[in-house]
Formats: structure tokens, sequence, C-alpha cells
């Protein structure tokens, strides 16, 4: 993967001076580092490329129930991994991440979309911060199997807890099942929560002078604000103005255009920015030094020859 990045940022060298990619390193709960995870943290250490802790203490399975003791653990398992990281080659670039999440003693599963597990991500965030480290977690996702009302209720308030928290990186966003799979439609209507919890931690501004005394003069006690030039002109700087996705039309207009619900509307969005999508350019010598590393790699591992994928 080092090489195959190293093409397109132009040598290796080229790679540790401005990285392309940042590769997690997951250990296993509870405070165990396999030879595998090891290695990947010596690997990534000495080719200067961002390393990312993905610890995932399970409370109450993996990990201690409640949820200080998993932060707890969290930061031990990150410790530890940044001590073998950084003995590799000191001060290679690490991110303070994770995965964590609760243990539903009902079913038996890992809710990413629980409120405690956006908690625990929220408070391991903080070590992190108080340490002086790029903090990583994942948030935005869902349990739900489909995109309904779970998904954006787990989805939404997730998203603005760790938009408060000040977390740096966060994954998730298109996320179903317990991280198992991607839905482009939920990935849409992410994006519109995402964009509202940015708004959010903007805060109220001070656009005008503090307290807008100005903006009543002469309006002699009409709602007339509409006409001032300063309505036209900072309406969009206050607000977040979202995409056709989340509808704020009236019933009658919400007719005209279909009854859509959020899934239809961002199946719509989906497919016409996929319609427009364009491929980034690349030059034919990238692409024949990458096809023939993968050839190799693929022979190597007993695949006579690549198979073929319709990419219209």
């Amino acid at each position: 993967m080092f090489d195959m990045l190293a093409i397109f940022a132009g040598s290796r060298q080229a790679l540790a001076e401005r990285p392309l990619a940042v590769f997690d390193v997951c250990p296993t709960p509870p405070l165990i580092w396999s030879k595998f995870g090891s290695q990947n943290l010596i690997d990534l250490a000495r080719a200067r490329v961002p390393a990312q802790m993905v610890s995932m203490p399970l409370a109450g399975a993996g990990a201690p129930v409640t949820l200080l003791g998993s932060i707890v653990q969290h930061a031990a398992e990150c410790i530890s991994g940044i001590t073998i990281h950084q003995f590799a080659r000191a001060g290679s670039p690490i991110v303070w991440g994770g995965a964590p999440a609760i243990f539903d003693m009902r079913q038996g599963t890992t809710p990413m979309g629980a409120v405690e597990t956006a908690m625990i991500d929220a408070g391991y965030a903080q070590v992190g911060k108080v340490i002086g480290m790029p903090t990583h977690t994942y948030l935005g996702a869902s349990d739900a199997k489909i995109v309904d009302a779970q998904a954006g209720m787990e989805s939404g308030i997730s998203a603005v807890i760790g938009a408060l928290a000040g977390i740096n990186m966060i994954s998730g966003a298109g996320m179903l099942d317990f991280l198992a799979c991607i839905s482009p439609e939920k990935l849409i209507v992410d994006a519109e929560a995402i964009g509202m919890a940015k708004r959010l931690v903007q805060g109220i501004q001070v656009q005008t002078e503090p307290f807008a005394t100005a903006m009543f003069e002469g309006i002699n006690f009409k709602a007339d604000f509409l006409k001032q030039k300063l309505t036209r002109k900072l309406f969009a700087k206050e607000q977040y103005m979202p995409s056709e996705v989340i509808d704020r039309s009236s019933y009658r207009a919400w007719q005209q255009n279909g009854s859509l619900d959020t899934f239809e509307r961002a199946r719509a969005r989906t497919e016409r920015l996929l319609s427009s999508y364009q491929r980034p350019s690349t030059t034919p010598e990238q692409e024949a030094e990458l096809r023939s590393m993968v050839k190799s790699l693929a022979s190597t591992a007993g695949l006579e020859k690549l198979p073929q994928i319709d990419i219209d």
C-alpha cells in the first residue's frame, strides 16, 4: 500500500513529506498487541505515514462496564501503542482514535448509535486533547438496517456530540448496521446533519454591532426586515442552507413536488451526483505502474489474471 501511494505521491520520500492516507491500527481488548498490529505500527512509523489508533473497548464485554472504565482502558491501549510506534521512529505522526461501544446485554451487539457509545468517544477524545494529540472516532453512524427515523435520530445526535466535543476526525457518515454496511442515500442525509452540527459549533456570532439596534431603526414597528440590505447580506452567513434533501416547503408545495419522503429525495440527489461524477485525472504511466504492481501481487497470491470490472 505504501508503494501504491508512492506512485501518486511521486516517491516514498514525497509520501512521507505529504502523506495521502491515514492507516488504522487496532489493539485487541483488553490491552493486547498482536505481532501483526505491532508490526503495522513499526512499519508506519518508519515510513512516516500517519497511524491512527483504533482502540475498541466494549463496555461490559471486552472492557469494564462503566463508561469511565472503558475510557481508562482506551487510554492504556493507545498509550502502549504509541510507545511501540515512537520507539520505531520518534516523532512519526499518529492519531488518538478509536471505535469503542457499549455491549448490549439483551442482544449481544455493539451499538454504535447508542448515546453511551458517543459519551465514551467524547470522553476519550478529551484525554487525547489533554496530551496534545489529534483525535478521531466513529460517530454519525446508526445500528438501523435501513435509512429510517432511527438512522436519522442516532446519526444526528452522535454527529452533534462529536462536533461539541471538538473531535478532529469523525468517521461513520453513511454507515448502518453496526458499521457493517454503507448507504449512499444515508451519506447524503448525514451530510445535512453534519452541516447543521458544524453550524451549531460556530455559535451565535456578532455580525453587526452587538445588540443589532440599528436594524430596528425606521421600521415603525412593522415586520419589514426582509427589505433590509443586511438581511440579504447576512442570511446565508447566519443560516445553514441545506440541500433539497431537507424539506422546508409548505405542505402544498411538498405535494406538488411528488410527496417524496427523505429517502426518496436522498436517492434522487445520489443519482444526480453519481451521474455528474468525474474520475480524478491520472497519467497513463501511473496507471500502468499501478496495474503492473497489482498483477504482480495477484500472481504471488495465485491469481493468474485480474477480474474484469465494468466501470461505465
